[in-house]
């Protein structure tokens, strides 16, 4: 029976069926046996006669008993439903079809469904269809994968049979939805990568799914996917697991102005919402966790119209020094998962901010000590204020930013640390005065791949002072909107006007044709007779502010009354902006193994990793040692704390790095990574992975938008409900409507030659 199911869809009917087409045949045997032979006389006359056309009428019969057989073996077929793809000759090598199974597993999969989640769901859809096909063994072949690991499939290319589905059924029930992203895309790509190595077969693809309107519809790179499927005549069945579409809101973004506090100082969480729902969501509330225990104040959210988004800032205070987890949780709706979100902060003692003030008396300096620090259990801030000989013996990445106020120039390697200083994420506030080397602002300065000054300087221009009060084109600043200057951007803020500026450097661009502002340079205020005041620009990861004015009161009034609360709050604001990225903690969405990169001679290849607890899975590791491998990559400066190497394009020499992915890196929560240096010490790193917010949206596609993505017709929807098993049909067509018009033929045939066989006597009227 398992071979005739190759080609029957209904294999019981073939054996009854083959027999009664001996029928026919018995009954001509007993035709033939019903006369006795009596010769006589009068016989042989008409045996003689009849000699002459005997072998023409032996020729009719047996052709006529050809037809009858053969009305039978039609019937049979067609009760059986026979099945042949006759452009591939499938039935000299037995009918087969190749059944590539789909399973999505990506974040919205998780969505409650009554006291399970619809990815359970899936799982018996599939569950159901594999064991429905295994009742055909040897016709169908399968191979089975989860969408967010295209690359590693639970089964690839096996016979269906009831010893596959003893194998695959424990291992379906133990898997678990994954926390990430996953667009149908590279799924389907495997999938044809697979079907179109594998000549002779009939292929399918099966996609069990929620079919979210966020994956499916206008996605050009998914319609591309389907009908490369649709080119190696691949039919493709989207099995869709959900039919409504549910309302959620997410906490789609956690941001801070940065991520380093002093303790006891108030740090303020952002917090964007969306309202992915039908309706508005009122009422909303949420939960604020320090290191896994629940504040007693929740954040109150305000209402938030359907689609629309919502921005909630709340502060927070930590007691103690070091890495400190902050969880926000929103209350639980249809997709509970993306009601999270995690960030990590570092806390330490004081903030640390390098001033550089090569003027005698550093008056300058004290100015800006006291706008940043001269509450420190207010702002935790603490200024060191040093000349620029400090540049080559401090550890300048101990330092949130530096102010190089007032310097003449700076030897060679002070400007190379800077520069890395800079590169590396750091910040840098400039305030040149008249003691300024302007050669060497505009040549040392402006070097290719370490530009750390944004402009040409040149000469000093002042506005007398007695005429300072009156005139009203040099008075003061237009400042454009940025985030340090949000004192000055408030609407009627006295503060703007307040600032007089009396001296000042002139850019040389501005008078000099060949040397034009840079573009990448941004200025962010400029004087009422358009020179510009200040400027930014980048250098690697770090940011430049240049202010061509003094930060004390020789220049300006800044710094007194009655301008100096927006002095005050400007340069708060700059150590927020300028401050040097904490690389003892970072935060990302989950999506794909976690790897981290460095220098050989930076760390060891050992690796711990401490992994937050696996709340569906009691037994899952928390806690991995590993070792790193080797690898070559082109030397990019230091991102030996980064988790992931960026990698370079510029020419440099091949140095080894190490490497290690850690695939267990896979649920949201806080990470620690500990690695060692040389000398043995240990260096932790945390990362807060939250879950993504592009799956939030359960919105649900339309059937027919998605199957109109197909060019050739090969795509449909159907509900899992409906589903039906995994069947042969998929192997050829069926041939019943030839079948059909053969029996036709062939009782039309049978007819017509019966009637010209049989005697029929001429009737007289």
């Amino acid at each position: 029976m398992s071979w005739l199911s190759q080609f029957f869809l209904n294999p019981s009917f073939v054996l009854p069926g083959a027999a009664l087409a001996a029928v026919p045949i018995i009954i001509h045997l007993l035709s033939r046996l019903r006369y006795k032979k009596v010769r006589f006389a009068a016989m042989e006359f008409l045996l003689q006669s009849d000699e002459l056309n005997r072998r023409r009428l032996i020729i009719e019969q047996l052709l006529l008993l050809l037809l009858r057989i053969l009305a039978v073996i039609l019937i049979m077929m067609l009760l059986a439903r026979f099945v042949l793809d006759p452009s591939r000759m499938m039935m000299l090598r037995g009918a087969t079809t190749h059944h590539v199974l789909i399973l999505d597993d990506s974040l919205s999969m998780r969505e409650s469904d009554s006291d399970r989640i619809v990815f359970d769901r899936a799982v018996e859809t599939l569950e159901k269809m594999l064991s429905q096909g295994s009742s055909r063994p040897g016709a169908l072949r399968v191979t089975v994968l989860a969408m967010s690991r295209p690359d590693r499939p639970l089964v690839t290319d096996r016979a269906l049979d009831n010893a596959l589905l003893q194998e695959l059924t424990p291992r379906l029930r133990n898997l678990t939805c994954s926390f990430q992203a996953s667009l149908p895309t590279a799924a389907l790509q495997a999938a044809e990568n697979v079907l179109s190595g594998d000549g002779g077969i009939s292929p399918r693809v099966h996609v069990i799914t929620d079919l979210r309107a966020s994956d499916w519809q206008d996605r050009p790179e998914v319609a591309a996917a389907l009908n490369s499927l649709g080119a190696i005549d691949a039919d493709v069945t989207l099995v869709q697991v959900v039919t409504e579409s549910a309302d959620n809101v997410v906490v789609k973004k956690m941001t801070a102005d940065t991520f380093g506090v002093a303790v006891d100082v108030p740090w303020r969480l952002n917090l964007t919402l969306q309202n992915h729902g039908r309706k508005k969501s009122s009422g909303l509330r949420a939960t604020v966790s320090v290191d896994g225990s629940v504040l007693p104040v929740n954040v109150l959210i305000p209402d938030i119209e359907a689609g629309e988004e919502a921005f909630v800032s709340h502060d927070l205070m930590f007691d103690s020094p070091g890495q400190h987890e902050v969880e926000i949780r929103l209350d639980e709706d249809a997709l509970r998962e993306d009601n999270s979100r995690f960030v990590v902060v570092e806390v330490t003692d004081k903030r640390a901010i390098l001033l550089v003030d090569d003027e005698a008396r550093q008056e300058d300096a004290e100015y800006v000590s006291a706008a940043l620090s001269a509450d420190p259990q207010l702002t935790g801030l603490a200024t060191e204020l040093r000349t620029s000989d400090v540049l080559t013996s401090a550890l300048l990445q101990a330092y949130d930013c530096i102010y190089l106020l007032n310097v003449r120039e700076l030897p060679a390697d002070a400007t190379e640390l800077l520069a890395a200083y800079v590169a590396g994420g750091g910040g840098v506030a400039w305030f040149p005065d008249d003691q300024a080397n302007t050669t060497w602002y505009n040549t040392t300065l402006q070097a290719d791949g370490q530009k750390l000054f944004p402009v040409l300087l040149g000469s000093v221009q002042s506005v007398a002072s007695d005429v300072l009060q009156d005139d009203e084109t040099f008075q003061s600043p237009v400042f454009e909107s940025h985030p340090i200057f949000a004192v000055y951007n408030i609407p009627d803020s006295p503060f703007a006007d307040a600032v007089q500026v009396s001296q000042w450097f002139q850019t040389a661009a501005d008078g000099d044709e060949e040397n034009k502002q840079d573009e990448s340079v941004r200025v962010l205020a400029r004087l009422k007779n358009g020179d510009p005041l200040i400027l930014e620009h980048a250098l690697g990861r770090g940011r430049v502010l240049t202010f061509l004015t003094s930060a004390g009161k020789r220049w300006s009034n800044w710094p007194v009354s009655p301008a100096a609360p927006g002095y005050v709050v400007m340069h708060l604001l700059m150590h927020q902006y300028l401050q040097h990225p904490i690389k003892s903690v970072e935060s990302r969405d989950v999506g794909g193994p976690l790897r981290f990169e460095w220098a050989v001679s930076e760390y060891t290849e050992s690796i711990e990793i401490f992994l937050p607890t696996d709340p569906e899975d009691s037994a899952a590791d928390s806690f991995l040692r590993l070792a790193a491998s080797p690898v070559q990559q082109t030397a990019t400066g230091d991102d030996s704390n980064n988790a992931v190497a960026a990698p370079d394009t510029s020419p440099a020499a091949d140095v080894e790095r190490l490497a290690v992915s850690v695939p267990q890196a896979n649920r949201p929560g806080v990470y620690r990574v500990k690695r060692f240096r040389q000398d043995g010490e240990g260096e932790e790193k945390w990362l807060a992975m939250s879950v993504p917010s592009t799956e939030s949206d359960l919105a649900i596609a339309a059937a027919a938008a998605v199957e109109s993505l197909s060019e050739t017709g090969h795509v449909r929807v159907i509900a899992a409900d409906v589903a039906g098993g995994l069947s042969g049909s998929d192997a050829g067509r069926e041939m019943r409507w030839l079948l059909l018009g053969l029996l036709v033929f062939v009782l039309i045939c049978e007819q017509q030659l019966s009637l010209r066989m049989s005697f029929h006597p001429e009737v007289r009227t």
